[in-house]
């Protein structure tokens, strides 16, 4: 038996998910944080079941993208698999659609009214009564809490066939005397081939409002502080100039912090770092090998540490809050006319936040966008203009390891970005009235915070460190071996296209594997401040890495990999000659 959890958008199922299983995933205020199918398993009676957490989905009927998922899941269910309707009990008009949808289908659902500990403060809802209309069981629930988690486990172990063998009090929609309805709600509200009256879609709707009408005894209370930042920030006079203040604050924090760990971190490595150095001059013999390891290996050590693991810590902390907070979808639609120029909906501003802490999973969040020329314009944006926390770290302290013009970069950075996003969207662009769902503003909570965290740095350990580490030894071996100085030949080509010297250069092609290895490359260079921006800039914008590539192949085709990369170099190379002509 497996138990399939299913619930519109933001309905809070990864919660409950995780609440259930004990295990890490992450959560956020907005819709589409859930993509793909997770799988755990829960203690039933002794027994270990399967819980399977699905996207979300309004409609089976109007299910698309990663809906459709949850769709073919919920109709190739096997005989004895359970659904559990997990319903956000502040929208539960809204919610109720989905849940009459299927019951329409005769499905053993369990209804879990989520997030009931605050609609407690709006509302108190009759769930004996609403239990009574759907014909299934109704349980008021709190993943917060765990509050519902001992009636849903006893609920579990009853047997299934008894979940559905009680008829609704309602009429379902689908029979009505007057309905001819097939379930394919798509085609009606296209109008094309109709089987039924488009006017079941609406129906179902408002049988859901009128239901929740009926089970709902509002409170009288007074507005909390929150709905009063909300109503501050939902405000399109006041809304956009306290989200750009917002978004410069934590810009600040930001580079405050990066700047201060370096610092700390340096400070407290220093001991380790000479320790390392004179542990391996022993025992390796003098030599080659003994320059290349003393020096690389702490220097392998030390940079992740200093320069990449405060920038990727910070911006993990960063976006944790803004995503629990529910700024992320604020941003969304302020940002939407911006999006209309490049040919996106402002619901792109979601996979591109998330580039900025790690690009490979921002690139699958893609699939929330709704059409695929939308989602081709942001994975070569991401692959292309989109630093990761890791690349932030490095190049933040490249450029003042390097002296480089700060201002050049960011303007020719912010000026790619736009232009490229324009030339796509005459090429990919669609012209549609995207629709934002605005979550309600919620305090971020520590632990969700803290596990959002710990799963973005995971990667620290698993692969920035390992690569850093090899990849500066890699660099030793190249400089004291003298193979950069065998380019020495290149050098009037690449010194009258970029006004670089050619080892930079090098540093450019490294990107190819992960681009904050890059600037390793310049840090061992003597670059003076207009080689360094000129070099900089085109390692900050040029083709993506391999995880990112291999991601792109997965989720839009090995075509589109290579307009990207193609792309990637042209840019870079276009920045490189372009700098070199107008800095002076």
């Amino acid at each position: 038996m497996s138990v399939v959890l299913v619930g519109q958008p933001n309905s809070g199922k990864s919660l409950v998910f995780s609440k259930l299983t004990g295990l890490d995933t992450m959560v956020s205020n907005y819709a589409g944080t859930s993509l793909e199918i997770t799988r755990g398993s829960i203690n039933v009676n002794g027994s270990q079941v399967e819980l399977v957490d699905t996207p979300g989905i309004y409609s089976l009927a109007l299910a698309e993208g990663p809906a459709s998922i949850t769709r073919q899941i919920i109709m190739n269910r096997q005989d004895n698999d359970l659904i559990i309707n997990v319903v956000d009990a502040n929208k539960l008009a809204r919610n109720l659609a989905l849940t009459l949808e299927l019951i329409e289908l005769n499905l053993p659902v369990i209804v879990l009214l989520n997030q009931i500990e605050v609609a407690r403060n709006n509302a108190v809802i009759d769930h004996e009564m609403l239990s009574q209309y759907l014909g299934r069981p109704v349980i008021v629930f709190s993943a917060q809490t765990g509050e519902g988690i001992p009636e849903l486990m006893q609920t579990l172990a009853n047997d299934p066939g008894s979940l559905f063998r009680t008829r609704p009090t309602l009429v379902m929609i689908s029979d009505s005397p007057s309905s001819s309805c097939d379930g394919d709600c798509f085609r009606c509200l296209n109008r094309q081939n109709a089987s039924c009256s488009e006017q079941v879609v609406f129906n179902r709707y408002q049988q859901a409002r009128t239901l929740a009408e009926q089970v709902l005894i509002k409170a009288d209370r007074r507005p909390q502080r929150l709905e009063y930042l909300e109503y501050i920030l939902d405000n399109t006079l006041w809304g956009t100039p306290v989200l750009i203040i917002l978004a410069l604050i934590g810009f600040i924090s930001l580079l405050t912090f990066v700047g201060w760990g370096e610092g700390l971190v340096s400070q407290l490595f220093l001991p380790v770092q000479d320790f390392i150095s004179r542990m391996i001059s022993r025992v390796v013999p003098p030599g080659f090998w003994n320059s290349i390891l003393s020096r690389g290996v702490p220097e392998g050590l030390l940079i992740p540490f200093s320069l990449v693991m405060p920038a990727m810590l910070m911006v993990s902390f960063l976006m944790s809050l803004i995503e629990d907070i529910g700024l992320l979808p604020r941003y969304a639609v302020m940002l939407d006319r911006l999006g209309r120029f490049i040919g996106v909906s402002g619901q792109a501003v979601i996979p591109l936040s998330l580039g900025f802490g790690c690009r490979t999973p921002a690139v699958a969040a893609t699939r929330i966008l709704p059409s695929p020329g939308q989602r081709f314009i942001i994975v070569t944006l991401l692959s292309i203009v989109i630093p990761c926390a890791g690349t932030i770290g490095m190049l933040a302290s490249t450029i003042v390891a390097l002296d480089a013009y700060t201002p050049v970069i960011i303007i020719t950075m912010i000026t790619v970005f736009l232009i490229l996003g324009w030339v796509l969207k005459r090429i990919y662009g669609e012209e549609e009235e995207p629709v934002y769902e605005l979550p309600p503003l919620r305090m971020p909570q520590v632990n969700n915070v803290t596990t959002k965290i710990k799963l973005r740095f995971h990667g620290f350990f698993t692969e920035v460190l390992p690569l850093l580490l090899v990849m500066s030894v890699g660099v030793r071996i190249i400089i004291d071996s003298g193979v950069l100085n065998q380019l020495h030949y290149l050098e009037p080509l690449t010194s009258v296209l970029f006004g670089i010297p050619p080892e930079a250069v090098v540093g450019v092609l490294v990107t190819i594997i992960q681009r904050y290895l890059a600037p390793l490359i310049l840090l061992n260079l003597s670059l003076d401040p207009r080689e360094a921006t000129i070099a900089i800039s085109m390692i900050a914008l040029s083709v993506p890495c391999l995880p990112v590539m291999v991601m792109t192949v997965r989720e839009m085709g090995a075509k589109a990999l290579i307009k990207i990369v193609s792309l990637g170099f042209m840019v870079s190379f276009l920045i490189g000659i372009s700098l070199n002509l107008v800095l002076p």
